[in-house]
């Protein structure tokens, strides 16, 4: 098999399969791709047949069916796009089809998904927002995306906090998404970060003065960072986060390592919020040891939950990290 095939499958399983990819879908995909170069059409074709069943759901009225069909298919367009840089017209073709799928999406979900655009310095970062049906202005958690990742596949962890009584909104930021193509991530994102809670603290809709920041891999450690810098800010957390992601290229994998071109181009002791950070003791890539190394530096209350058998992003525990999440912003809000 195609090593990078080998790789995809051994690091990323279970991300895709906590997020709306059934065990058959992907045992039927993996059956099917047998060289890593088809791997974007292949989830792309699978991508377009939810989005066909969700077009047919909703021409019979059937609106809930409907929003979960083209949720699933915007996810597995998100899997079709997954590190698949190298191909930039491929990527490219996959993102869009994703964004085009959810914003299908976005009405027929409960809550239902509003779509935010928040301009900083030229570009116009997408996101949306999910407030809980009756909820009268309550707090609102800001979810950031990992180097190779996208809103999107924040939506299940932001099920779990809507649940909860609190709203949530999710974006990308600079060098994420289709911003990839004319921005890369910044040493500075928190200042990208700023600009969307400048904009959410003046919607009627939401009480920004209880926000949280928080996101996964690359995204917790700007949520820390944009902690550190932004006293709007009341709590933080961060799942499967870095202390420093310096010397990380050198090691990479030769399936992960190109798309850090199309991505990446001491603050923890200046952030005084409560802080949940959570970590996989099967994670090579971001292990334990940078909980400690954050928490050892950071200004304010620290709380770290170790799984011991949890992979990159708690992915394969995502029935336990996320609710905790959820439960922990909502006590701490």
């Amino acid at each position: 098999m195609d090593e990078r095939l080998v790789s995809m499958y051994r690091r990323f399983t279970w991300r895709i399969l906590s997020n709306y990819v059934t065990p058959w879908e992907f045992e039927q995909l993996k059956s099917e791709i047998t060289d890593y170069e088809q791997w974007c059409a292949a989830w792309s074709q699978h991508a377009a047949r939810h989005v066909e069943r969700g077009d047919a759901a909703l021409a019979a009225g059937r609106r809930l069916t409907a929003g979960d069909a083209y949720l699933r298919g915007a996810l597995a367009y998100h899997w079709a796009s997954f590190v698949f840089t190298h191909d930039q017209a491929q990527f490219r073709a996959a993102l869009e089809a994703m964004g085009a799928a959810w914003a299908k999406a976005a009405p027929l979900v409960a809550p239902t998904m509003q779509p935010l655009a928040v301009p900083f310095e030229g570009l116009v970062l997408p996101g949306y927002l999910r407030v809980p049906d009756q909820a009268s202005r309550p707090p609102v958690v800001l979810l950031l995306p990992g180097a190779d990742s996208a809103k999107e596949e924040l939506y299940n962890l932001a099920d779990h906090i809507v649940a909860r009584g609190l709203a949530v909104a999710a974006f990308d930021g600079p060098g994420q998404g289709l911003l990839s193509f004319e921005s890369k991530l910044r040493a500075d994102q928190e200042v990208a970060i700023q600009a969307i809670i400048a904009a959410l603290a003046g919607r009627p809709d939401v009480d920004a003065a209880r926000l949280a920041v928080g996101g996964i891999s690359y995204g917790g450690m700007f949520a820390i960072r944009t902690a550190a810098a932004d006293e709007r800010v009341r709590a933080v957390f961060a799942i499967s986060s870095w202390y420093t992601p310096a010397g990380r290229f050198a090691e990479m994998d030769d399936l992960t390592r190109p798309g850090q071109y199309q991505h990446l181009a001491g603050a923890a002791a200046r952030a005084r919020v409560p802080l949940l950070q959570l970590y996989g003791g099967n994670d090579p890539g971001s292990p334990p040891a940078h909980g400690e190394r954050i928490a050892a530096e950071y200004g304010g209350q620290v709380t770290t939950v170790i799984y011991p058998d949890g992979v990159h992003i708690l992915n394969n525990l995502w029935y336990q990290a996320r609710p905790l999440v959820a439960d922990w912003l909502a006590e701490t809000l």
